[in-house]
């Protein structure tokens, strides 16, 4: 391997988004430039994995699935499909979210 390549996949993405392209273009299709950029970038944060430094996240009780809180109005739910993929389950306002339990501990 070359030195190029050995740092990029040493810094490069742990995640890569499998499913749930088809929910976030169709919710971007409504959304404000503001929200968009929030969800673009927690997107980048969850395939980095620094998600959980960044943000406020949930336990949705679901063995593989957790809730990022990326704006007080607004927050999307994600699903670790296998090692190296995740997928998106909704996005949208945290009062229409199901199984998510805003009054339970954040995971640390």
């Amino acid at each position: 391997m070359s030195e190029s390549t050995e740092s990029r996949e040493a810094t490069g993405p742990r995640f890569r988004l499998d499913t749930g392209l088809a929910l976030l273009e169709q919710w971007a299709a409504t959304a404000n430039q503001i929200h968009k950029n929030s969800i673009y970038k927690a997107l980048f944060a969850v395939t980095d994995g620094t998600v959980f430094r960044n943000y406020i996240v949930f336990d949705d009780g679901a063995s593989r699935e957790f809730s990022v809180m990326v704006k007080e109005d607004l927050i999307m739910k994600i699903c670790i499909e296998d090692f190296d993929t995740f997928g998106i389950r909704y996005i949208g306002p945290v009062v229409s979210a199901s199984n998510v339990d805003l009054g339970s501990s954040p995971i640390a």
